[in-house]
């Protein structure tokens, strides 16, 4: 096996996606490792030896093939219910973390993050919010023209809209810092 990167391929399952999930599941792993487990299969018994080694290691281990220098990982297997691992799955992705990191942080007992769709609809709100508070700034800059220019009847509009800017920019304002807060 040439250096120490990670061989990759993508496979086109041609209509037998669900067979192969079906199949990886009754034999509780995933489906990266069926494959490996099926390619080792079809290889001649000297190179079959030679990739089992190396996938496991000579104490029988699965070694890191890219250690990370910064923390220390681990691969870990674990055999679950198919509805807590559907719960895991489902759990992990709506707060846009993999499996190991979601795992990680309950072990942790860190805060999760918002889901994700709740992320999207909170950054939403405040660009909407950002945009009232961009236009609320222009007609600000437009009022104070007009009383400079000693047009008060054309100046009226602005302070109709700016007798609810201190409403609005207190609801900006909230809902900016508990954004900020969540993250």
């Amino acid at each position: 096996m040439p250096g120490a990167s990670r061989d990759r391929v993508t496979v086109d399952l041609r209509g037998i996606g669900d067979a192969v999930r079906a199949a990886a599941a009754v034999r509780g792993m995933g489906i990266a490792q069926l494959v490996r487990r099926a390619l080792v299969m079809s290889l001649d018994l000297r190179a079959t030896a030679a990739v089992v080694l190396t996938e496991r290691g000579s104490d029988g281990q699965t070694p890191d093939p890219d250690p990370v220098p910064a923390r220390e990982t681990a691969k870990l297997t674990l055999r679950l219910t198919r509805a807590h691992a559907d719960a895991l799955m489902l759990n992990a992705g709506a707060l846009g973390l993999s499996y190991g990191d979601y795992v990680g942080r309950l072990v942790a007992n860190t805060p999760l993050p918002q889901p994700v769709a709740e992320r999207r609809a909170d950054r939403a709100a405040l660009l909407a919010s950002n945009d009232r508070m961009a236009a609320l700034s222009t007609d600000l800059v437009a009022l104070v023209t007009l009383l400079r220019q000693v047009k008060v009847e054309q100046a009226r509009p602005y302070r109709d809209r700016l007798e609810t800017a201190d409403a609005e920019i207190r609801r900006h304002l909230d809902r900016a810092s508990t954004l900020i807060d969540r993250l």
